[in-house]
């Protein structure tokens, strides 16, 4: 199983979007068995598939508490992909992991996660916006990671930053590489070309070809909790994706 991580710092950068878009098209457009973990305590992508529970604590916070992926798996109601939801129990996980150094609190996904390596081949991670113990779980268990960015100055500002970070846990994971960096939400515009061109002459960052554009049916998608693909098909952004997964299935394995 290949575990990806998609991640930025910054909220606003179509993290979930990413994450559900890719896990949907690896699934039904190229028959993969895929898991989508929700690692965000908002529980945005378990909302989209109505698994969002509130009192539940089940899903991705037993999961780091229990380094188990029984009884944590649900199933999305698309075929080929599963689902291990999360709410807003996960701080509480995180600070019990936290207050307890005589335990490991790394390695926790990485070995909940190899109980399902037989069972998927793929899981796609959708993270927060911060470094917790949840993300650094979720990197630690990932193979490659994604970066979706803006092209705006907040956003390349920070990337440097991250893309450090991630660098910096392969101290902890030396098999996770960058998969690269995906602009999302695109306008074509004087200053969103530049600001790709700084980006493209720093090969470290590894920028996708493809863009996804911005469109309003994937902001409109989320009020009926679908992803863009399911709500919009023939959208641009849904478009996109499709393009993007078969530029990240045509480069799979190479990373920096």
């Amino acid at each position: 199983m290949r575990i990806i991580s998609i991640i930025n710092l910054k909220g606003g950068c179509a993290k979930t979007t990413t994450a559900v878009s890719m896990a949907e098209l690896l699934a039904t457009r190229h028959g993969k068995r895929v898991l989508l973990l929700d690692n965000d305590k908002q529980g945005n992508a378990s909302r989209l598939y109505k698994r969002y529970s509130q009192g539940s604590r089940q899903g991705a916070q037993n999961m780091i508490r229990s380094r188990s992926v029984s009884g944590n798996i649900m199933d999305t109601g698309i075929e080929g992909l599963s689902l291990i939801p999360c709410n807003y129990y996960m701080e509480q996980a995180a600070l019990e992991i936290l207050k307890d150094p005589s335990t490991r609190q790394h390695d926790r996904y990485r070995e909940a996660l190899g109980q399902a390596a037989e069972d998927y081949d793929y899981c796609i991670i959708d993270n927060p916006p911060d470094i917790g113990i949840n993300v650094v779980n979720a990197l630690i268990a990932s193979q490659e990671v994604i970066i979706p960015i803006n092209l705006d100055n907040y956003s390349i500002d920070g990337l440097e930053m991250l893309v450090g970070q991630v660098v910096s846990i392969r101290r902890l994971n030396p098999d996770m590489k960058l998969a690269g960096c995906l602009v999302t939400d695109y306008e074509r515009s004087a200053t969103s070309e530049a600001a790709e061109e700084w980006i493209r002459a720093r090969p470290q960052f590894k920028l996708f070809k493809q863009h996804i554009r911005h469109s309003r049916q994937a902001k409109d998608a989320t009020f009926y909790h679908q992803s863009v693909i399911t709500h919009s098909v023939r959208s641009g952004a849904a478009q996109d994706y499709k393009k993007f997964v078969e530029e990240y299935l045509g480069r799979a394995g190479d990373g920096i």
